[in-house]
Formats: structure tokens, C-alpha cells, sequence
């Protein structure tokens, strides 16, 4: 059975070329399903705090919740009350896919995927949504799920479905109705910020017939476009998605491992420009000299953030940690320039406060990381 990817959104390189986790046969009793979950969070005891709560005159991050992806169980994170602190749930999350703040909700399968489908025989599962003021799990779909996301909205799910013949990639609105956007498709993708549009990758290595590529598929009206030829061959993981700038106008997609030449692809997501990026200096980016396996744009659309995981000169298995790096996108030269160093830290989850803090993964425990 083919694996799935693995699940920090920001890891080492060496971890970068596994293509997916180990399943596990955590199998939660239905029974559970029904429990409430908001008297649980509510009775649960106080947190302590792993940071103290920044003072005014700092920007203060959005609450949300977060396990990794492949952890699963029954501790999750609450990411932005001042710390970072874990909770428990009365249910047993297999795989956790995401958490919508604007509807309080988790999208989850309820058990791990401990079984392959579709061509390539690649880890499904089934897709769940639970609901915190409710206190409720609702199961959509009972099997053949590989992944799944939140639109922006909180209410509408993007999701891949696995079909003996190959891989759909499906819209479900918060009304339940249900439509493929594209088939064909491998399981490197993000929604856009607005939710308008899916970029996904088509790759090799997965017993489909197709055209290798990075592609964007219109919501509304099923329209596809193609914007790079890069092929990531089944490589990588989660870390590796198509990144969009804050406004969605512009994809970024990091191809480190595997086959093939390490490449940055750099897209306009209406088409108008596609090409690989390099790095000031350096002219194309090559793998034996560095290493940037994911980046996070800050909120002006023209820098970018990453961790830097391997240089030259560096044992490539060192556990860091690593270096944090704010780079200038230029068009103009079509390359990343004006390295700067901003911090260090092991593992990047995400943005805290955009342009100003990360919520980084420290010897066990998550800590809101304020940039230099």
C-alpha cells in the first residue's frame, strides 16, 4: 500500500524525502461519536501556559486548534489564548485534517487509514466533521478519502476521493451538494485564500495516465489551467503544498526530493507568469547546496519566509536547529534575494501573527516565536 505524506508544515529535508507516514490502527468506538465535546473542553482543567501572554502593545494571534496531521488521539492544541496548551477531546481523532475558526468545527477522519485504494493503492479513510458548540460528529463520507481541507469559508470541504480507475478531487458546498473539480490528481494542493480556486499537482508515479504538472481548478465553473510542468513524482510531503500569497495572486511550489532537479515553481495564479525560481547569486537552486523545502509569504506579497534546513558545509543530519530566513521575492531577476536571518527554530507550523510571529514545534511543545 502507497503511504501518505507526512505532516508538519515545515520539516527537515531529510525528513522531506519520506512520502508519508506509517498507518496505525487506532479504531475510535462509534459510540464515542456522540459525546460532548464542549462540556469536555469546558471541564478540562487549566492550561499552563508555556509562554506568558504578550503584552498590549504586541499584536495578538487569531485562536485555533492543531494536532499533526498523522498524531492523532485525543490531545489537541489551542494555538493563540495568550500560549499554546493542549486540551482534550472526548473523541479520538484517526486523522486530523484542519480546524475552521469562523465555524468552530474540526475536519477530521474519525479513524486512521489503515487501508490502500485507487491505483496506486494509496492509505484511505473516511471524512468527519466535529462540531464543538455542538458537541457532535456528523460522518460525511464512509470510505475512500485520502485528504481533505476547509475552504476558507469554514464550511464548504475540498477533498480526494479514490476510485479504481484514479483520484477526484471534490467540491462538497455547506448545503451537501458534491462535484468533482478534476481527476487525475496527486496530493499535493491547497484552496486559495479566497476560496475560489484549487491548485493541485498531477504526478507521476501513481499509475494514472497523465500530464505532469502544478494546475489551478476555478470553484465556480470547473475551469483548469495548467501552470508549471514540474513533477513531483509522488515526493515530498505536506510541507511541499502549492503556497498562495495572501491575496491569492500569486503560487509558490517547492520540489526538493526525489527524482529530477530540485525546483521552485513560481506561478501567477491567473497564468500570465510562470517560471523557477533561483536564489540571488546562485543562479538555479540546487539540492546539494540548500535546502528551503516550504515557504510562508508574508502579508505584502513581495517577501517570503522559510526555514533553511541544509547549506553547504552543513551535516545533512543535523538536527538542527535551523536557520529562519526572510528572502525578497524579485521578479524582475526571477529569484529569491536579500537573504536575511530572522531567527532559528526547529519546525515551522504556521504563521501566529503574519509578518511578525511563528507558532514553531520546540523539543515537544508549540511556542509563538516572535521574528527578529
Amino acid at each position: 500500500m502507497s503511504m501518505r505524506k507526512t505532516a508538519l508544515l515545515v520539516l527537515p529535508a531529510v525528513l522531506l524525502l519520506l512520502s508519508a507516514c506509517s498507518p496505525s490502527n487506532s479504531e475510535p468506538a462509534d459510540d464515542l461519536l456522540a459525546a460532548s465535546v464542549a462540556a469536555t473542553l469546558a471541564a478540562s482543567s487549566s492550561p499552563t501556559p508555556v509562554q506568558p501572554t504578550p503584552s498590549a502593545t504586541q499584536p495578538t494571534p487569531e485562536r485555533t486548534l492543531w494536532m499533526s496531521y498523522d498524531s492523532g488521539g485525543d490531545q489537541i492544541w489551542v494555538l493563540g489564548d495568550g500560549a499554546a496548551y493542549q486540551r482534550s477531546l472526548p473523541v479520538s481523532v484517526g486523522e486530523f485534517y484542519g480546524y475552521a475558526q469562523a465555524t468552530n468545527r474540526i475536519l477530521m477522519a474519525a479513524e486512521w487509514g489503515d487501508h490502500g485504494a485507487g491505483p496506486g493503492n494509496v492509505a484511505v479513510s473516511d471524512l468527519a466533521v466535529l462540531d464543538l458548540d455542538a458537541g457532535q460528529v456528523t460522518k460525511l463520507l464512509e470510505d475512500n478519502v485520502v485528504e481533505a481541507q476547509w475552504a476558507p469559508d469554514g464550511r464548504s470541504i475540498a477533498y480526494i476521493l479514490a476510485t479504481p480507475e484514479t483520484y477526484e478531487l471534490h467540491w462538497r458546498s455547506a448545503d451537501g451538494s458534491d462535484r468533482i473539480l478534476a481527476s487525475g490528481v496527486s496530493f499535493t494542493w491547497s484552496i486559495s485564500p479566497t476560496g475560489e480556486a484549487v491548485a493541485f499537482t498531477r504526478e507521476t508515479g501513481y499509475e494514472i495516465a497523465i500530464d505532469p504538472g502544478l494546475y489551478l481548478v476555478q470553484v465556480a465553473s470547473g475551469e483548469e489551467l495548467k501552470l508549471s510542468d514540474v513533477d513531483k513524482s509522488g515526493t515530498g510531503s505536506i510541507a511541499d503544498r502549492p503556497v498562495w500569497s495572501a491575496d491569492g495572486s500569486q503560487l509558490l511550489l517547492s520540489h526538493w526530493g526525489g527524482p529530477g532537479l530540485a525546483r521552485m515553481a513560481y506561478s501567477r495564479s491567473d497564468g500570465s507568469q510562470s517560471f523557477d525560481l533561483g536564489l540571488e547569486g546562485e543562479g538555479a537552486i540546487r539540492r546539494t547546496d540548500v535546502a528551503i523545502p516550504a515557504l510562508l509569504w508574508y502579508p505584502d506579497g513581495q517577501h517570503l519566509l522559510g526555514i533553511q534546513s541544509f547549506e553547504i558545509g552543513q551535516d545533512p543530519m543535523d538536527p538542527g536547529p535551523y536557520s529562519v530566513v526572510r528572502y525578497r521575492l524579485d521578479l524582475d531577476q526571477q529569484a529569491l534575494v536579500e537573504r536575511t536571518q530572522v531567527g532559528e527554530t526547529y519546525a515551522i507550523i504556521d504563521w501566529a501573527v503574519p509578518g511578525y510571529s511563528l507558532w514553531v514545534f520546540d523539543a515537544g511543545t508549540i511556542t509563538e516565536y516572535v521574528l527578529n
